[in-house]
C-alpha cells in the first residue's frame, strides 16, 4: 500500500501531547510538557479509542535517571496494558524517544488511559499509540 496508507481495520498512529491530560497527581506542566513525573505520580487521558487496537507505545522524555512507567486503563491502579523502561538521557532537558513494542493489542473500545510513574523520574512531552 503506497502513500503511507494502512490496510482497513488497522488503527492510525495516535498522538497525545503530555499537556493535554485531563487529570493528574503530583506533576507540573509547562510548555506543553509534564515534569515531576516521579513514582506514584500519574497523568490521565480521557476516552482514548482502542477500537482497532494498538501494539506499540512511544514516549518523548528527558531524565538523568533510569526509570519506568506503566500504561494503565480505567484507573491509576487499573489493568496494565504496557510498561516502558527508560534509561538516562543526559539531563532534564535532553529529550529522547523510548517506548514498548509490547502494548496489549487485545484492548478494544474506549478507555481512560493513565500513565503512571513506577520508578525514577522524568519530564515527558508526548506519547504515541502505534501499530508496528
Amino acid at each position: 500500500m503506497g502513500g503511507g496508507q494502512q490496510p482497513p481495520g488497522v488503527a492510525q498512529d495516535f498522538q497525545l501531547r503530555a499537556c493535554d491530560f485531563s487529570n493528574a497527581r503530583g506533576v507540573t506542566s509547562w510548555n506543553c510538557g509534564v515534569g515531576s513525573f516521579h513514582p506514584g505520580n500519574w497523568i490521565k487521558f480521557d476516552n482514548i479509542d482502542f477500537s482497532t487496537g494498538y501494539n506499540a507505545f512511544a514516549v518523548s522524555y528527558a531524565s538523568p535517571l533510569q526509570g519506568s512507567f506503566d500504561i494503565r486503563i480505567g484507573s491509576p491502579s487499573g489493568r496494565i496494558i504496557g510498561t516502558v523502561n527508560y534509561g538516562p538521557t543526559g539531563g532534564w532537558s535532553s529529550y529522547e524517544w523510548n517506548g514498548t513494542p509490547n502494548l496489549d493489542s487485545r484492548v478494544r473500545g474506549v478507555h481512560d488511559v493513565y500513565i503512571v510513574s513506577t520508578s525514577g523520574g522524568a519530564n515527558v512531552r508526548e506519547f504515541w499509540f502505534k501499530n508496528e
